[in-house]
């Protein structure tokens, strides 16, 4: 893969996400994650980003357990209003390519917030089960051979 996925401290995301949550209580946890492209003879298009858990269908309130999740493109915090702006357990599209065809970024991070949510009145837990699905139009850079 040309683009990678990093944590808040720019090291490779290369498993599930693992998040902890009291179940009696619920609540929900948020993490930001970068996007960067590695290579320097390729640039990006239409990058469309989903969480998949085992049991959660696109664009559903909750998955079957109760559990869901958000995603938001931006390097600030989204603030709770900001949240309850966002479409629960939806696929979302970059704001802005990677690169262009003239020239790839291979400097910039590309922010994006994720929050899980986690139904109150269930067993505490790990959630280890949560992947990213990324797609994208990887196109080759002008001039490169």
């Amino acid at each position: 893969m040309s683009l990678i996925i990093l944590d808040t401290d720019l090291q490779p995301i290369t498993g599930p996400f693992v998040t902890e949550h009291n179940g009696f209580t619920g609540g929900q946890q948020e993490f930001l994650f970068y996007f960067k492209n590695q290579f320097p003879e390729f640039y990006y298009e239409n990058i469309r980003l989903k969480v998949e858990m085992p049991d959660l269908a696109l664009g559903d309130l909750f998955s079957t357990s109760g559990w869901s999740v958000k995603m938001k493109f931006g390097s600030e915090q989204p603030t709770e209003k900001e949240w309850g702006d966002v479409i629960v357990n939806n696929e979302i599209t970059l704001p802005i390519d990677i690169g262009s065809s003239e020239v790839a970024n291979t400097e910039s991070l590309f922010p994006v917030w994720l929050r899980v949510f986690c139904p109150g009145h269930t067993n505490p837990q790990y959630k280890t089960d949560m992947n990213l699905s990324l797609k994208y139009f990887k196109k080759l850079v002008s001039g490169v051979v």
